[in-house]
């Protein structure tokens, strides 16, 4: 068993009693496949970007599930087939990472070079002022 997600867009002419039913409807699609409903979350009526078999706005839904990979092709076929369900998009959710030990960084390289000073003076040329006396 796998963990995914599928969001889902409901047709906007259906009331809430409806829209539940249509969720019901999922959920039931997910169990009887021998998957299991974790989460289910209504993000309410959106306007469509183009219109979806003669609908402006829609009813989104997203949930997340465990469910066999071997079996998500008959659940996609089955919300195709789903009136209520204008669009469907099911996506395996990423496998949660083992918990990553915490390695120190490598103790710094000491690196010894002679320095070399250039002790080369350099003389500039006294130049006095001789004055003459009138």
């Amino acid at each position: 068993m796998r963990e995914y997600e599928v969001l889902y867009i409901v047709r906007a002419d259906l009331d809430d009693e409806k829209v539940q039913d249509a969720v019901k409807r999922v959920n039931t699609l997910i169990e009887r496949s021998g998957g299991s409903v974790e989460r289910t979350n209504l993000w309410g009526k959106r306007k469509l970007a183009y219109e979806v078999k003669h609908q402006k706005e829609g009813s989104y839904v997203l949930q997340d599930f465990q469910f066999d990979p071997n079996r998500v092709p008959e659940l996609e076929a089955a919300l195709k087939i789903t009136e209520e369900v204008l669009r469907h998009l099911i996506v395996r959710k990423p496998e949660k990472a083992a918990p990553a030990t915490v390695v120190p960084p490598p103790p710094a390289e000491v690196v010894l070079e002679p320095i070399a000073v250039e002790s080369e003076s350099v003389s500039e040329p006294v130049v006095s002022a001789n004055r003459e006396e009138s």
